[in-house]
């Protein structure tokens, strides 16, 4: 039940706008993939803009929603099932992995070590994070809507972790993400071998990364 309430609740994200901060970092070139896609609107973003793009995530849930997305607005690519902590058998240009798909992860070096594999000799990574006074700014947090569906959504932090309660349609779920300091995620990269800028973007709560291979 998640998935339909994470892709009614991020429908109005203005993605042209993330693109236009991505685009910058692509070539005509490129295969892209798009590492958590979700129920896949920035994938869609892409592919409307005319790069070669696939998506992967780990909830079959969020890729049948993705798919049905992609059949609705008439394009067409790859969708993958696939856990980030396991080789993703595949070579791409860019790897992108947006919405704080970082976060979810409570250790991440083997997910950025997977990345950097399958990385072309040059290519980017780019990614945000949490920046970590979210852990304050969310402790306790609450809130309660019914518009763009009725859902009520309450935020618990304790030490690094930070739990998402999510009631939607008499249902709860219960989604954990950890927030570490920059360095920590600054640190496996270096030692991975990436070079890495890192700057604010179009969500202030968040850093943004681009590394290279």
């Amino acid at each position: 039940m998640f998935a339909k309430a994470y892709d009614l609740l991020m429908a109005d994200v203005d993605y042209e706008q993330i693109y236009e901060w991505l685009k910058p970092h692509f070539k005509n070139t490129d295969l892209i993939i798009d590492a958590g896609c979700g129920s896949g609107y920035l994938l869609l973003e892409l592919l409307n803009h005319g790069h070669q793009a696939i998506g992967i995530d780990i909830d079959s849930s969020m890729l049948s929603i993705a798919l049905d997305k992609l059949r609705e607005n008439h394009v067409e690519t790859n969708l993958y099932e696939h856990d980030l902590r396991n080789p993703m058998n595949a070579q791409a240009d860019v790897i992108i992995a947006m919405f704080d798909v970082a976060n979810y992860f409570k250790g991440i070096k083997k997910v950025f070590k997977n990345i950097h594999q399958a990385l072309y000799d040059g290519g980017r990574f780019i990614f945000d994070i949490y920046k970590k006074e979210v852990l304050v700014d969310y402790q306790n947090y609450s809130e309660i809507e019914d518009e763009p569906i009725s859902y009520a959504w309450r935020i618990e932090t304790n030490g690094h972790l930070m739990t998402h309660y999510v009631e939607f349609e008499d249902e709860m779920d219960i989604v954990k993400q950890y927030v570490y300091d920059l360095d920590y995620y600054l640190d496996i990269l270096k030692s991975l071998g990436f070079t890495y800028e890192v700057s604010d973007g179009i969500d202030s709560r968040k850093h943004y990364i681009v590394a290279k291979k």
